[in-house]
């Protein structure tokens, strides 16, 4: 047990050593990916996350090696790195827990502990896949983000409270922000829904309320700020 922990030597790189460094972080990543293809069957994985995860802990194993203890090296690379901006934004916040656990995986073998990274990779995507199996990654998930447009007339304070209230488990206003000039006002609520399967029937009584204007009504997790 305290064999697969220790590090091993890359003080002098030998293709051998380097063989093992670039294997053992790729064969890591790739059930990186397979839990991250598993646990997002229901919503749909991204091509390109995917292909991040694989590609960044073996890029990372390279440039923790390259750099070794020399601190010269170190101070280049970051220097490299600064010049790279990444910008895209991501969607779902549980696939930073993909990327990092790559970029942990890419630096544990990178130095050499490679038993340790394979030891603790495991144990985490054991606790994902969990997680997963037993749906509680979506608990709260019927959270949804409510916005209804009203005439600038309408006295919106407790008009649409009995609809929410016969469909809702809890709903709260967030904000109230006029368009079109002022002539419409757009509220923003959070709500809860008793049962998903009828929100037809929600939607159609606050269509009764509002003058019949636009509704939206969309999950929380993936709604645009």
């Amino acid at each position: 047990m305290n064999h697969i922990l220790q590090t091993i030597d890359i003080t002098t790189i030998t293709l051998g050593r380097a063989l093992t460094i670039l294997g053992s972080s790729l064969g890591l990543v790739l059930c990186v990916v397979l839990v991250y293809m598993f646990t997002h069957r229901r919503t749909g994985w991204r091509p390109s996350v995917a292909t991040t995860i694989l590609i960044l802990g073996p890029v990372v194993s390279i440039i923790v090696v390259c750099i070794g203890s020399n601190i010269a090296r170190a101070i280049s690379i970051g220097g490299g790195l600064a010049l790279i901006r990444f910008r895209n934004t991501v969607e779902d916040p549980r696939d930073l827990i993909y990327l990092f656990l790559s970029l942990a995986t890419g630096m544990a073998c990178g130095v050499g502990f490679i038993g340790f990274g394979a030891i603790a990779v495991g144990m985490i995507l054991l606790l994902l896949v969990i997680l997963s199996i037993f749906g509680l990654d979506r608990l709260g998930g019927r959270g949804k983000r409510l916005r209804i447009l009203i005439p600038e007339s309408l006295d919106y304070s407790d008009v649409f409270d009995p609809i929410l209230k016969k469909y809702c488990r809890g709903f709260h206003l967030n904000r109230v922000k006029t368009q079109d000039y002022g002539t419409l006002l757009e509220l923003d609520y959070n709500i809860v829904m008793k049962n998903n399967k009828q929100e037809k029937l929600m939607l159609d009584e606050l269509r009764t309320r509002n003058g019949n204007l636009n509704i939206s009504l969309v999950q929380t997790a993936v709604e645009e700020q």
